[in-house]
């Protein structure tokens, strides 16, 4: 059964350029016409939500999620189009939404669960494991001006979590809490998903976004460009942004403001059998050289690559030191990490590159960065990181 049907929906914004810099100019610009531009924050978007699924909207900033969250839970009405859901509508869109600052955490819970349909009985009866979920007991009845930005999150997704709504609505809110907490609540949501509840699931964390999610839709500049599984979803998106990125230089130690630096990175390369720079093929060998000078004789310097995914995550980070290739250096030279058998998935990636001292001292001899993802390709459609070595065996039934 369908629970929440989104019809050729858009939204558009005036932009005013008038310009008003006192009462009188207010005025003016009141009785004649100022010069406006229309912005279509989403254009005919559509797509349906089945019960019991969970939905993933996945884009970059200004791509209209937050906009088609509103519009789900009637803050805003669409220009174009319709939205039609079924059922209770629990919604966690900004931190402390609902909340009054000179209230304590304690009538907030009751003021907000009130907003959001909960009777006095069900908020008495939930009142313990709202506290206990969100870790307040200590603060409770604190006024929620003096608490955090985590603070103000936890207590409002665990009101939104408790009151067991038909649609779960949760925007990227959620990043500002720790790691514990995220991990928690991702596990709420998993479990009021289990418990017939739909969810509409907005976060820059795709690897939140394929673990709580059927499906996951794609916008950018308001259009919908993907809707699949999270996976494949997922990897359009990237796909996008890269396409998108304008490629920048790698910044080097000089416009670091440390040229005074007695070891420097003067460039990096990368080179494989079969492709062209900064391009290689899964299971070949690839290099990574690093060409530097050193202005007086270093003793053993510590070079890291550190090979980072999309998400930002470092997969690989070899040392020259852990592989025994310490020695002193001085003037000018270059050293080389060969990797054999690359076994890293098809995806991009950015390279850094760093110089430590020996002593691993408080101050890094330099960084260079190459934010110009790396490309790995190889055969077929794989998701993850890396490759790893093994076999598939059947075991017949006895």
């Amino acid at each position: 059964m369908k629970v929440i049907s989104a019809e050729n929906v858009s939204k558009r914004f005036v932009l005013s350029h008038a310009r008003s810099r006192n009462l009188a100019d207010a005025a003016r610009g009141f009785l004649r016409r100022t010069p406006r531009d229309d912005f279509w924050a989403l254009k005919d978007v559509c797509f349906d939500v089945e019960q019991g699924e969970a939905l993933g909207i996945i884009g970059h900033n200004g791509a209209g999620k937050s906009t088609m969250l509103k519009l789900l839970t009637k803050i805003m009405k669409p220009t174009q189009g319709r939205i039609r859901t079924r059922g209770r509508i629990s919604a966690l869109i900004e931190v402390g939404a609902g909340f009054h600052p000179e209230m304590t955490g304690r009538e907030n819970i009751y003021l907000n669960g009130s907003i959001l349909g909960m009777t006095r009985r069900e908020i008495d009866s939930k009142f313990d494991e709202i506290v206990s979920f969100a870790e307040l007991e200590r603060f409770i009845d604190t006024p929620v001006k003096r608490y955090s930005s985590g603070m103000y999150a936890r207590l409002g997704f665990s009101v939104a979590a408790h009151v067991k709504p038909d649609i779960l609505v949760v925007d990227e809110v959620l990043s500002v809490g720790d790691a514990l907490f995220q991990n928690r609540c991702a596990v709420r949501m998993r479990q009021i998903k289990e418990n017939g509840a739909t969810i509409v699931f907005v976060s820059h964390n795709l690897n939140a976004v394929t673990d709580i999610c059927d499906r996951a839709i794609g916008l950018s500049h308001g259009e919908v460009f993907v809707d699949d599984i999270p996976s494949k979803a997922i990897g359009k998106y990237r796909e996008l942004i890269s396409n998108e990125t304008p490629i920048p230089p790698g910044l080097t130690c000089s416009e670091l403001g440390a040229d005074d630096s007695p070891f420097i990175i003067t460039s990096v390369e990368s080179s494989s059998p079969s492709r062209e720079e900064w391009s290689a093929y899964m299971d070949e060998d690839w290099t990574i050289r690093i060409n530097y000078a050193a202005k007086e004789v270093i003793h053993e310097p510590e070079i890291i690559v550190s090979i980072k995914n999309s998400d930002g995550l470092s997969v690989f980070q070899p040392c020259n030191i852990d592989y025994g290739a310490a020695r002193d250096v001085s003037g000018s030279g270059t050293i080389e990490f060969r990797a054999e058998k690359l076994s890293l998935l098809p995806g991009r990636y950015s390279v850094e590159v760093l110089a430590w001292p020996y002593d691993c001292g408080r101050h890094w001899y330099d960084l260079l960065v190459r934010p110009s993802r790396s490309n790995i390709v190889g055969p077929g459609i794989r998701y993850g990181v890396a490759k790893i070595q093994g076999q598939w065996v059947w075991l017949d039934n006895t």
